[in-house]
């Protein structure tokens, strides 16, 4: 649960970082706005990585989290921000930055939140070696065993 809450705390970061750069400096839009605006977009976006990321491969994720962010940030800028212009293309800049972040990101939930069982790269339980000599002694009798009654076979 803790390795979630901070891959959401870094999901989180990350996205206020670009909404707050791109809609807070160019838009005007209030903190209180930009924080909701940051919070949706950071949730759905998450739920996409933990759930659907697995399945998929990174190039295909990240197509699908450009088109996520696009469509996030268009409804939601035009829900939030009070804009007199279109907010595609500012929606789309959002999506190719964000798009561009979440290659890396991936990286890191795939390592952290969905990583495979790690094996030793080599192997930890050693297996002795057993052959047909286990005791010297007894290899040595057996040898004289074999030997005299070779000897007796031969007379």
């Amino acid at each position: 649960m803790r390795k979630y809450i901070w891959a959401f705390i870094v999901k989180f970061v990350g996205v206020g970082v670009l909404t707050f750069s791109l809609f807070g400096v160019f838009f005007h839009a209030t903190i209180d706005r930009l924080f909701l605006m940051t919070f949706v977009v950071a949730g759905v976006t998450f739920i996409g990585d933990v759930f659907i990321l697995p399945r998929l491969n990174q190039a295909v994720a990240a197509v699908g989290d450009f088109i996520g962010y696009a469509v996030l940030y268009y409804i939601l800028g035009n829900l939030v921000v009070e804009a007199t212009v279109p907010l595609l293309l500012p929606a789309l800049t959002a999506a190719y930055f964000a798009g561009l972040a979440e290659m890396i990101y991936h990286i890191y939930v795939m390592d952290r939140l969905h990583e495979e069982p790690r094996t030793a790269p080599l192997p930890t339980r050693f297996q002795t070696e057993v052959a047909e000599e286990i005791s010297p002694e007894t290899e040595a009798r057996k040898k004289e065993d074999i030997r005299d009654d070779e000897a007796e076979a031969k007379e």
